[in-house]
């Protein structure tokens, strides 16, 4: 067997993963609808986030939620109603006051304790390595615009 017939490509649920905890995957539109809500709760009270999505940015949650859900519903389930593009959003808010490494990976933080505490799974697994990777070109993004 060669080297590449041993190796697979990522494929969320093609490993047929049973969570062993009894937390969900983000596999689903309500589970991902959940996360985001879950994920908000911890960034509203957290005090170095609460006043950028709340102050800065003025965020209306009931606008904003569902968009965030559509983005990860995009991005983990192949949903193609969202189609805005984000780093306009953030470059707004950054012209407003600057968003910092700390608030980067604040945000991380807690979108990962968040993951951690409720959910497992391919899907859950994916949105990890996404949520790396958007984090990592948002600040890069802005930091060069200095």
């Amino acid at each position: 067997m060669s080297e590449r017939q041993r190796v697979r490509l990522f494929q969320p649920g093609a490993a047929g993963h049973r969570s062993t905890s009894g937390r969900p995957d983000l596999d689903s539109p309500e589970q991902i609808d959940r996360m985001v809500s879950l994920f908000y709760q911890r960034i509203l009270e957290d005090p170095l986030l609460a006043p950028v999505f709340l102050e800065v940015a003025r965020i209306d949650l009931d606008e904003h939620l569902p968009l965030i859900a559509a983005f990860w519903k995009k991005l983990l389930l192949g949903d193609d109603r969202y189609n805005r593009h984000m780093m306009a959003k953030h470059r707004a808010v950054d012209d407003k006051m600057p968003l910092t490494g700390a608030h980067h990976e604040r945000w991380l933080g807690l979108f990962m304790a968040n993951l951690d505490q409720h959910f497992e799974g391919p899907h859950t697994d994916r949105a990890r390595q996404l949520a790396a990777r958007i984090i990592d070109n948002l600040y890069e993004q802005l930091s060069q615009r200095r």
